[in-house]
């Protein structure tokens, strides 16, 4: 079969059906192909890591891609990211504990991967994309003039594919990866890039639902959290130096399990099968493994040195990289769905934009320049801290910064529409470069106490982000409609964080000082308190 299209998608998972989606909802002329090596419908509880979501990947599902029922009612709302502190405590009413006691007000979820596939491939159907499934991609030609004549049959992008029954040779315009890890454009290309994060990950899912409230049975530690005995919907992390460990649950009744390890636990740990993972966690978190007990286990994969970059992402010659087929920092925070959000968003504007007859080439670079910048923010998050992990004090003021750095400025910029608007992001270089360099500074910060691998003993406290002033207000500054006032927002939001970056790092010095001025309480209240408890 011969096949022209305005757009070929190499690869039909999250990112390359969410990309279609958008290509095609924005504009219905654009002719879009979608290719994917599996069957549709793929399993519900599919083999992929990203089932938890965060506030841009969960907007993005929720507004870009118009799921917001779909997720309601198919999948599991998420309470919050949830950390315990401590190895193998029977009652975990012992364990210091950090979260919130309430969920605060934008809803983030845990997806089964293949439920929600599934439905965009319906979706997609439906708008009129071909969506050719069970397909094997065996060649790419990308033609480094593809944009200059789009008349020319020579100028076009060309991929071969085969299905049980059908060969493909379709010619296109744009080439779009969404391939994952078989990333064929940075292969073709030689565009693969290391970075400075070296950490590794086992992963496994398991047939059933585990439920960290039955970890406790001190009435106390349940009234805790309102509603009572929703701690399970959380991701809880169980921490240690240079380790934590995910629990995710799923609305199809299994629960998503990973092991995450710098190059020290990593190489300490010798895990390496199922039994060696089981024997890791009977030693070092019991209380998780005697929950997984005689489960069965649905798949199990070890994953080393998972973090990667790429030298580019976008072309002016009508090729792009989404998701892991470019980059991938870290499962901490749960970025992967708001990585693909921020650039499916890029190519989006660049396919469209290209239609319409316009230039691309400046839009292109500075996409790419942002890009890169939102991802070695990112990065920074992660490398050199793991050793911190099973520190109390460090990781409370962690989640406190890249909270507030995370909902202050990044995500605040994504759900008022502004990544994509050039005179607004110009207009905003400035206190956006601020943020940027007070991030770098807090960053170093942790580092240096991450190198100590603390283990503070347990006196289970529990540090209540919900109560958390600073937080509420970034919160709730989401919330707002798309509005003009970005410019004072964003301001106000760095001035805060700025505060906030002054108290963090005194918190973190050896003698922190123990005295609060109104200033300072009307940020964090009494999170200081519970953090130097």
């Amino acid at each position: 079969m011969k096949l022209k299209t305005d757009a070929v998608i190499a690869g039909g998972g999250l990112a390359g059906l969410g990309l279609a989606y958008q290509l095609k909802s924005a504009s219905p002329e654009l002719d879009v192909v979608v290719l994917d090596k599996r069957k549709f419908p793929v399993p519900r509880a599919i083999t992929k890591v990203g089932e938890s979501t965060v506030e841009i990947g969960s907007h993005y599902l929720s507004k870009h891609l118009k799921l917001a029922d779909h997720l309601k009612h198919e999948h599991l709302k998420k309470f919050g990211i949830r950390i315990f502190f401590g190895e193998g405590a029977d009652d975990f009413s012992q364990q210091d504990e950090l979260g919130a006691s309430q969920t605060f007000g934008i809803p983030t979820y845990q997806i089964d991967r293949g439920d929600i596939e599934n439905h965009l491939a319906c979706e997609l159907k439906g708008m009129g994309v071909q969506l050719i499934d069970n397909a094997d991609i065996q060649h790419l030609l990308i033609n480094q003039d593809a944009l200059k004549d789009s008349h020319k049959e020579d100028k076009k992008h060309h991929l071969q594919a085969q299905t049980d029954t059908d060969r493909y040779d379709i010619d296109a315009r744009w080439l779009l990866d969404a391939s994952g890890r078989r990333a064929f454009i940075k292969q073709q290309l030689n565009l693969h890039k290391n970075n400075q994060h070296q950490a590794n990950a086992i992963w496994f899912r398991i047939d059933k639902t585990i439920e960290i409230d039955q970890w406790s049975e001190q009435e106390s530690w349940h009234r805790r959290c309102m509603p009572q005995g929703k701690r399970w919907l959380s991701t809880n992390h169980l921490v240690g130096p240079g380790y934590w460990v995910w629990i995710i649950p799923l609305a199809s009744g299994i629960t998503s399990i990973g092991i995450v390890m710098d190059n020290q636990a990593f190489d300490e740990s010798q895990i390496e099968c199922e039994q060696s993972a089981m024997s890791w966690l009977h030693k070092n978190q019991s209380r998780c493994a005697e929950a997984i007990g005689e489960a069965n286990f649905l798949d199990f994969v070890v994953l080393k040195d998972y973090s990667y970059s790429c030298k580019q992402l976008f072309s002016d010659n009508g090729w792009g990289i989404t998701g892991e087929a470019g980059l991938f920092a870290d499962p901490l925070y749960s970025p992967g769905s708001d990585f693909i959000a921020i650039n499916n968003g890029f190519i989006d504007d660049l396919v469209r934009s290209d239609a319409k007859g316009e230039d691309i080439r400046f839009k292109r670079a500075l996409y790419e320049r942002l890009h890169f910048s939102i991802y070695n923010n990112t990065l920074s998050l992660y490398t050199g801290q793991y050793g911190g992990f099973g520190d109390r004090q460090m990781m409370g003021l962690k989640l406190l910064w890249d909270y507030s750095y995370y909902w202050g400025v990044l995500s605040l910029l994504f759900f008022q529409n502004v990544l994509t608007d050039i005179a607004r992001m110009r207009k905003l270089s400035v206190v956006l470069q601020k943020a940027q360099t007070l991030n770098q500074q807090v960053q170093s910060h942790f580092r240096q106490r991450a190198e100590k691998r603390l283990i503070l003993p347990n006196r289970g406290v529990f540090m209540d982000q919900y109560k958390i002033p600073c937080l509420k207000h970034f919160n709730e500054i989401l919330m707002m409609p798309e509005t003009s006032d970005i410019d004072k927002h964003l301001q106000d939001n760095v001035a805060m964080i700025e505060q906030i970056s002054v108290s963090v790092m005194n918190m973190l010095s050896e003698n922190p000082s123990r005295h609060i001025d109104d200033e300072e309480h009307n940020l964090l209240g009494d999170y200081r308190q519970s953090i130097l408890a």
